[in-house]
């Protein structure tokens, strides 16, 4: 879901502003939370970091949009703000408090449409966090973490999980561990093996190399694997 505040002390604006961004997510079955704030002291007063986008008014009575967003930088770095104003001349002023775009008053929906849509590219969306594993052994069950498993192996019916801590099987397909491993850190190097990033220390030629250990890589599946490593390293 995305998070997005409106603080906009014209009403009407406000709504404009709303029904916009709900009629953008119905067109691109995109999930929104919208919260509106008819001024800025009662949306710092409330602030959260639960937003990933805030459309800010700058002519505002008590404490103007500028000023405001100053605050919010002190608290949040990350979130997208965008002004909303009638005056273009505040736009070199944006770049003080690391605004991503200004839209122009009255709003229409094709250039807010247009302008939406550059925007979702600079919202930093959580990693997916993979559930711990649990594998069932022969007098307990074991916990395993997904960032302490280097490698899943298939052998046979069974994955082979392999950790620091030691090797543990499960009654598997691989297909189902991946699905399992839905992180983004996971990754083939073959039909057989699924390689957590996280370990890995180098790639070279046909080999992947994860916690000291030379595992082959197939082939058919190097191009989509060294891209998948490549985006993890970019990602650090």
């Amino acid at each position: 879901m995305l998070g997005i505040a409106i603080v906009e002390d014209d009403r009407e604006q406000a709504a404009l502003l709303e029904t916009h961004i709900k009629r953008y997510a119905a067109e691109h079955q995109l999930v929104v939370s919208v919260s509106v704030f008819y001024d800025a002291v009662t949306f710092l007063e409330k602030y959260t970091q639960g937003y990933q986008m805030i459309f800010m008014d700058i002519k505002m009575p008590m404490l103007d949009g500028m000023d405001a967003a100053r605050f919010l930088r002190e608290r949040d770095q990350k979130v997208v703000l965008v002004f909303v104003t009638t005056m273009r001349q505040y736009a070199i002023q944006g770049y003080d408090v690391d605004a991503a775009d200004f839209i122009v008053k009255p709003v229409n929906y094709p250039e807010f449409a247009l302008k939406f849509t550059r925007l979702l590219g600079k919202v930093e969306r959580p990693e997916a966090v993979s559930p711990d594993v649990f594998i069932k052994t022969e007098n307990s069950f074991v916990r395993l973490a997904p960032s302490d498993i280097f490698y899943v192996e298939v052998k046979g019916h069974y994955c082979v999980y392999h950790t620091a801590s030691g090797e543990y099987r499960r009654y598997q397909a691989l297909k189902n561990a991946e699905a399992s491993l839905s992180s983004r850190s996971f990754a083939r190097c073959n039909n057989f093996l699924l390689v957590n990033l996280e370990h890995v220390s180098r790639i070279d030629g046909m080999s992947v190399f994860v916690e000291g250990e030379e595992l082959q890589i197939s082939h058919p599946k190097r191009k989509a694997f060294v891209e998948a490593f490549s985006q993890f390293m970019e990602r650090l």
